[in-house]
């Protein structure tokens, strides 16, 4: 007889549907792990990208009015911020609209402004300005670019002192060598050591310096100093940043560097809106730094209402990940996917191998391989490849841990995919971002496992017409994170903060208008892990999870009531066919006696011995099962009994009752009288099919204890003591 190709194929695809759907995943697990290492690893990788488009004003656009009126250079004057300071070297400043017309600025321009040493001033008409730069990352700068003899005081302060600390860069080459974009020829190639192209002592670039640290000094609080990247405005064209400076909150007093010093703007050409968090956690950090660098395009653009300078502000953003902590994570992630690839191959090749092998027989065979061993059909063996290790406390644990540690990667994830700018980054986070429903699948186990314990036969009987899969619980949650975590994590993280550039430091300074500025993050001790810390970063996460778990629960007992009484879904029926199963080994005439249904005489119990070798699916195998797996009946009674199976009383575990989540209604098979469970049933809960035993799934920790005969007992303690009986007979001397 001859295989009908068109029947052999619709039972191959079911297979092949599961593994397309398993290396899918897989790829997703190692996608994050990739984006852990590579997008958001410790290197500089600048992978995400952000443009904005303004409108410069015009040349007679009404100028920024101060609410304080200054008398005179250096006056002592408390405000909230030093943006007002620039007046003094600046005839005027006007500031450049937000796109959505906030009455706030982080643009502007300076007219007339003086720039350079207070000995060799140099006057530009137009000269662009942007408060992103933070006031530590200034002072760092300026005390590199001098001499040790001749740095001032505060160059041996915390805030420059702990710079490379705080926001993680490690050594000093590798900063020199990611800052440095465009180097000059106009001093020593050696960027290694910092005092070789350290300013000449008496020089205007030291002066310029000097005045620079002066002002940050003088200036209280600290860290409501302002400081600017910009450039001279000539026309239409590409600019990069050259000049750089800071104004003062206590004094009326600024001072721009830039003109005598080239090397500031390749130290600090990466440095713009530099920000970093930190954690602590029993004295292990995990530290996230963001950077950008920036390059602005000006150009003549026609409207309605005439001709219109356009500016365009392109940036390429870099976020950067160290610490223990972020070492940790990733090692987790890293154990997790071995797991799952382990887990993967044992699956394939002690369940489905046996399976498959008869599903690519030749044509000449009689059958097209309808039961195993077992007793299961093919189609019982459907997604037991998608079947996770969420219900190992080992995996369960590493997966805890992996969501919470990447919570910190979530969030600049959540601001940077809810800006409305969908790019290939973005795309990289939000996949991030629903990584989360794990944590929802780990709660609904744990309350339904409260409730398993508190009336076994009430959750079976409930399981048995309801149930929710871990695709429905992906969904919910990507659904939930979509909507509800970009409402709440710029609320409770100050990433969108810096992420959009609208860090609102004053309102008062001028009339009307709202300053922002990159405030300084590393003027206070942000390391600490306080009760505070925890729930504003966690909050978000807490929120998510706890509301896809409720919808979860709704859609449960909503499919609970919409149930169809008369019919038991959760039960799988066999199904009789004219066809026979395969034997191979055995006669055409004893095929024929067996066509009645599709099982086996090994259907009634699994050998429990995980020590033998697998079973080849040619041969038979033991014909005496030592523990049954199922309920003989002699008949398919209309009321299925609620008590524990054995396989369930030997593992000591409720396995159809904790079987909420699953993948389909399919929970138990009634055949030949016999009720059995389902291969990925058992998968679930750690316990590998193989052939007519069992084993331990990868993952799991001693589910299956290993039984021996007595007569292999006897054969194994026989050919243990052979060779000492042989060692005793040839020890004994020969008195002959």
């Amino acid at each position: 007889m001859t295989l009908d190709p068109s029947r052999k194929a619709p039972r191959r695809l079911p297979l092949l549907l599961d593994i397309v759907l398993v290396v899918a995943t897989l790829l997703l697990d190692a996608r994050d792990l990739w984006f852990k290492l590579r997008w958001v690893g410790p290197g500089d990788a600048f992978a995400f990208s952000t443009v904005e488009k303004r409108v410069l004003p015009a040349s007679d656009a009404a100028p920024l009015q101060p609410t304080t009126r200054f008398s005179y250079d250096g006056q002592k004057l408390q405000r909230e911020s030093g943006w007002s300071s620039f007046l003094q070297k600046c005839e005027s400043l006007i500031p450049v609209a937000e796109d959505d017309e906030a009455r706030g600025f982080r643009y502007a321009i300076g007219k007339n402004c003086l720039v350079g040493a207070s000995s060799s001033t140099i006057q530009a008409s137009e000269l662009f300005l942007t408060s992103s730069i933070s006031v530590d990352s200034m002072a760092w700068t300026a005390c590199e670019l001098l001499y040790k003899h001749r740095k001032p005081p505060i160059c041996h302060s915390p805030i420059v002192t702990r710079f490379r600390e705080h926001y993680g860069f490690q050594s000093e080459i590798a900063l020199s060598e990611s800052s440095v974009v465009e180097p000059t020829n106009d001093g020593p190639g050696n960027m290694d050591d910092m005092e070789s192209y350290a300013a000449t002592p008496g020089s205007e670039a030291e002066t310029e310096l000097i005045e620079l640290l002066e002002v940050v000094s003088k200036s209280s609080p600290i860290s409501s100093v302002v400081c600017i990247e910009g450039f001279i405005l000539k026309g239409s064209g590409r600019y990069s940043a050259t000049i750089y400076g800071c104004g003062s909150p206590s004094f009326y007093q600024s001072s721009f560097v830039g003109i005598d010093t080239p090397r500031f703007a390749q130290l600090q050409r990466d440095k713009g809106w530099l920000v970093s968090h930190s954690i602590r956690i029993m004295g292990m950090r995990f530290l996230l730094r963001e950077n950008r660098r920036s390059i602005v395009t000006t150009h003549e653009a026609r409207t309605f209402s005439g001709a219109e300078m356009e500016l365009g502000y392109s940036s390429l953003l870099n976020y950067s990940s160290s610490g223990t902590l972020y070492i940790l994570m990733v090692n987790v992630d890293f154990a997790l996917l071995v797991l799952n690839v382990c887990s993967l191959i044992e699956i394939a090749r002690f369940m489905l191998w046996p399976l498959w092998k008869p599903l690519i027989a030749s044509e000449y065979q009689t059958s097209i391989a309808q039961t195993t061993k077992m007793g299961f059909e093919t189609e019982d063996y459907a997604q037991v490849l998608q079947v996770g290790l969420l219900r190992s406390t080992s995996a369960a644990c590493l997966t805890v841990t992996s969501r919470l540690l990447s919570w910190m990667l979530v969030v600049p994830s959540v601001v940077l995919w809810s800006d409305g700018k969908l790019s290939s980054g973005d795309v990289h986070a939000f996949l991030t971002i629903i990584r989360v429903c794990d944590l929802v699948v780990l709660c609904v186990n744990f309350f339904w496992d409260m409730i398993v314990a508190y009336d076994e036969q009430l959750a079976l009987a409930f399981v048995r017409e309801a149930f929710v899969s871990p695709l429905e619980i992906t969904m919910i949650t990507a659904i939930v994170a979509a909507v509800g975590c970009p409402l709440m994590v710029p609320q409770n993280f100050d990433f969108s903060c810096h992420h959009d550039r609208r860090c609102p430091l004053d309102y008062r300074s001028f009339e009307n208008t709202t300053v922002f500025a990159n405030a300084c993050a590393g003027c206070h001790d942000s390391m600490i892990a306080l009760p505070t810390t925890f729930f504003k970063l966690y909050y978000p996460l807490l929120v998510v999870v706890g509301l896809s778990t409720f919808i979860v629960c709704i859609l449960v007992f909503l499919r609970f009531r919409a149930r169809k009484r008369h019919v038991s879904r959760s039960l799988v029926q066999p199904r009789c066919r004219p066809m026979s199963v395969v034997q191979p080994k055995s006669s055409p005439v004893a095929v024929f006696r067996n066509i009645q249904c599709d099982l086996t005489s090994s259907s009634a119990g699994i050998l429990m011995r995980s020590m033998s070798p697998p079973p080849s699916p040619t041969r038979e195998g033991p014909t005496n099962p030592v523990l049954p797996c199922s309920s003989p009946s002699t008949e398919a009674p209309p009321e299925i009994s609620n008590e524990r199976l054995p396989i369930e009383k030997v593992i000591d575990n409720p396995i159809r009752a904790g079987s909420l989540v699953r993948r389909s209604w399919a929970l138990e098979k009634l055949a030949d009288g016999q009720l059995l469970l389902l291969p990925s049933s058992y998968l679930k809960y750690g316990i590998v099919l193989v052939g007519r035993s069992m084993k331990t799934r990868c993952g799991f920790m001693d589910i299956v204890q290993p039984l021996v005969h007595v007569q292999e007992h006897k054969k194994l303690t026989e050919a243990e003591n052979e060779p000492q009986e042989v060692a005793g007979r040839n020890a004994t001397p020969n008195l002959r």
